[in-house]
């Protein structure tokens, strides 16, 4: 089992995109539990993938996913996935080094 370490910056994009695509769905929640549990490679962005804003990136990340899309679960918090402020719609989400804000 994997655990990361988030890097406080003012970077985030979107937290929850585990898979740096700019969008929250299944598809986060899978990048996670692979990366935990099936040797998948690391989030793009573990900033992003820390869905819950815990500091840290472990199952509960894909819990909270889980259970904002399926559950009536609160939304990640911000800069979630309707409460970004800087990046627009169709832009590239490539992971942490690339700052829309500035």
């Amino acid at each position: 089992m994997h655990a990361a370490t988030i890097v406080d910056d003012e970077r985030i994009l979107v937290r929850g995109a585990a898979n740096s695509d700019g969008a929250v769905n299944l598809s986060d929640a899978t990048t996670i539990t692979n990366y935990l549990y099936l040797g998948g490679p690391a989030p793009p962005c573990m900033n992003q993938a820390d869905a819950n804003n815990s500091g840290s990136v472990d199952t509960s990340d894909a819990i909270y996913i889980l259970n904002w899309l399926y559950n009536g679960g609160p939304e990640p918090p911000s800069p979630g996935p309707y409460n970004t402020s800087c990046a627009a719609d169709d832009s590239p989400y490539p992971g942490c080094e690339t700052d829309p804000c500035d």
